[in-house]
């Protein structure tokens, strides 16, 4: 059997309004910057609320911990190997 979303999780989410200044928040892509022992990552296109006014970003949860896990691993591999760094990017199709 077929899910379709949630209308009152998706309502939700277009009224969000932001905790650091209580502007509405607006549905965008940001990127987000992560260091760790000399080397940095970059992971862009990013889903998250994005405030207009104060420019606090939000990325839900299950997002936030997938990108959060696959970078600290990216970092743990990094720091082993004999190089300057490592690109990864989506290919656009």
């Amino acid at each position: 059997m077929d899910k379709k979303p949630s209308t009152k999780k998706t309502k939700e989410l277009e009224r969000k309004t932001c905790p650091e200044c209580g502007a509405a928040m607006r549905r965008g892509r940001t990127s987000l910057h992560f260091e760790r022992g000399g080397f940095y990552a970059d992971v862009e296109n990013v889903r998250a609320m994005l405030c207009e006014r104060c420019g606090t970003r939000s990325v839900p949860g299950q997002t936030a911990l997938k990108i959060s896990d696959a970078v600290e691993r990216l970092f743990r591999v990094g720091k082993d190997l004999d190089m300057t760094g490592i690109s990864f990017h989506k290919l656009a199709s």
